[in-house]
Order: C-alpha cells, then sequence, then structure tokens
C-alpha cells in the first residue's frame, strides 16, 4: 500500500465522531486538491537553511554535523554548494561502522536527483516512488543549487508539518503584543499575512527573509529598520549574511 493510500484510507465511523477528525480530513483532502498548484520552489528548503558538507570534511566532522543536526541524509558537495557530487545517508555511515568498513566519503555517498525547481510537485512525488528516492536538489534557472526537497516536505503540504523527535518546537509567529510580532524571517510571505493580517505582497518573495531583503536593497545589520505602509521591520537577528529575526511593529496613525 502506498504511503497516500495509508493516509487517505477508509476509516470507522468512530473515528470520524469529533470535528476534529472531521477538520483533519476536510484538510488532508484541501491538501491533495492544491498539490498540482504547487511547485518544488514552493515547499523547498532554501539553499541558505540546507545543511551541507564538503567531500573533503573528516567522517568525524560529518558524525558530529549528523547527530547535531538530526538529518538521515545530507548533500556533499565539492568545492561550491553549487555543485552538489552527492547524498550521504546516516544509516550507509552506520552500516559501516557496524561492519567496520573503511569509512571513505567517495564510497558512501549516493548519486544526488537533480530537479527545476518549477517542477511540479505532484509531478516529483511520482518519481520519488519510481526511483525510491527520498531527497532531490533543487536547481534554479541557470544551474546553481536553490534548496532541498523532500518526501516529508510534499507530505507536509497534504497533512499539515510532520514534528518528529529531532524538530524543535518553535514558532515562526510570536506576538508581543497587540501590533508587535517576533518572526522567524523563513516564514512564507502567505503564512505571515494570515498571522498578522497583512497584505504584503505574495509570488515576487518566497520568504519574510526575501521581502526585507529587497526593502533595504543590502544586506542590512542587526537593529536596522525599514518602513513598508504602515510596517516598520527591525532586523533582530542575523547569522553571517543570513536573516533569522525580524520585529514587525504595525504603525498606528492617530
Amino acid at each position: 500500500m502506498s504511503l497516500l493510500s495509508q493516509i487517505f484510507k477508509p476509516r470507522a465511523k468512530t473515528e470520524l465522531s469529533s470535528n476534529e477528525s472531521v477538520e483533519e480530513q476536510r484538510e488532508m483532502i484541501e491538501g491533495v486538491e492544491h498539490l498540482p498548484e504547487k511547485i518544488v520552489k514552493d515547499v523547498m528548503v532554501p539553499r541558505t537553511d540546507t545543511v551541507c558538507v564538503d567531500n573533503t570534511t573528516s567522517i568525524d566532522e560529518i558524525l558530529a554535523i549528523l547527530v547535531e543536526s538530526g538529518h538521515s541524509r545530507i548533500p556533499v558537495y565539492s568545492d561550491t554548494i553549487d555543485n552538489i557530487v552527492g547524498i550521504l545517508y546516516a544509516k550507509d555511515v552506520l552500516a559501516a561502522l557496524v561492519k567496520k568498513e573503511p569509512l571513505e566519503l567517495k564510497r558512501l555517498i549516493r548519486p544526488p536527483y537533480f530537479v527545476p525547481e518549477t517542477k511540479r510537485i505532484d509531478s516529483l512525488l511520482k518519481e520519488f516512488k519510481r526511483r525510491h528516492v527520498h531527497i532531490a536538489i533543487a536547481v534554479d534557472e541557470y544551474g546553481g543549487t536553490a534548496g532541498i526537497v523532500c518526501l516529508e516536505d510534499i507530505i507536509e503540504e497534504i497533512v499539515g508539518e510532520i514534528q518528529d523527535e529531532f524538530d524543535e518546537e518553535t514558532e515562526q509567529v510570536i506576538k508581543v503584543s497587540e501590533n508587535t510580532w517576533r518572526c522567524d524571517a523563513r516564514i512564507r510571505l502567505e503564512d505571515l499575512n494570515e498571522a498578522i493580517g497583512a497584505q504584503l505582497p505574495i509570488g515576487e518573495y518566497d520568504s519574510l527573509a526575501g521581502y526585507v531583503f529587497d526593502l533595504f536593497e543590502r544586506i542590512p545589520a542587526t537593529g536596522e529598520q525599514v518602513t513598508a505602509g504602515d510596517l516598520q521591520f527591525t532586523v533582530e537577528a542575523m547569522e553571517g549574511h543570513r536573516l533569522t529575526i525580524v520585529r514587525i511593529d504595525r504603525i498606528l496613525v492617530s
């Protein structure tokens, strides 16, 4: 039985007795209906948030990264993240350790599967099943690495976010006061608009970070502010050149 068949298999009437169960089924059905409208770019983990390793990284360092990140699959690149040469599976590393085989990264990695970021995710779901893989490297129009997309990302579009033991329970929008919010810069604008009742432009930008970067027209520094309409955006945290936390204040006109 396929994964989707298991998700949508008929349930006993007793399982549908609560409003919550009915609502869950309604949301899943809507997720399936909207699947053809989504493309890889809509659901992928962007390159700035992708955990990758260089093919010269030592096995000890890789083991530490696997443990710290909690990921079961990690892309491996040569020289630059735009040159992905393979995918390292944690289970392959574990198997080699158990069998006391040489831990050579070149031997352990599997061939990467590349897809355009514009590929429809319903089509990608079929490719995942046909190829027996759970991860793909998304590439942009110039052939560079745009991000990664996993089977879990697609399933979450149907059933909602899947929380596992390695995921941190963090909210993407925290309401500080009636007109102030602290936001994860990775949040999609569509979700942000719904959370704070705003009308930020959807389509031109993937995330709040992209929108704020465009407002500044440069890489901002922590503490800098920019205003658009009745909203003021303050950079609260950066990691290198990556925007991580943004405070949003609604400006009230008296």
